[in-house]
């Protein structure tokens, strides 16, 4: 095969659909677990007494705050992750081909002609 074929199967998403889905239904289930422990710990009525002196919020508003920000650093997050995921090696890489090969190990005696003769274990 000289390269990856365009054709679409019936019924599924194109590969970018696909990682965009993806990316956003792992964000929304971070966002809300992460709104549900960050709303356990921390009290938004105190939260806007402390932080937000001069504004009277309600409470639904500070949840829907919360959960926005929280969804879009875990979307961030998530599609930072599938970019990752789609420019990693190819094939063949764990396996050794196209890897650099190791540095080779010298002796210190070397590089550093005062260190002969002293012991190093």
């Amino acid at each position: 095969m000289a390269g990856k074929e365009n054709t679409l199967v019936a019924g599924r998403w194109p590969e970018r659909k696909r990682d965009w889905a993806v990316s956003l239904w792992v964000a929304f289930l971070a966002a809300c677990f992460g709104t549900l422990v960050l709303f356990a710990l921390l009290d938004p009525e105190l939260m806007g007494d402390a932080w937000v002196y001069g504004w009277q919020t309600d409470l639904r508003v500070t949840y829907g705050v919360g959960f926005a920000f929280l969804y879009l650093v875990s979307l961030v997050a998530a599609r930072l992750m599938t970019v990752m995921i789609r420019t990693g090696p190819r094939r063949g890489h764990a396996s050794g081909k196209g890897r650099r090969k190791p540095p080779p190990v010298r002796d210190p005696e070397e590089l550093n002609p005062d260190l002969r003769g002293e012991q190093w274990k």
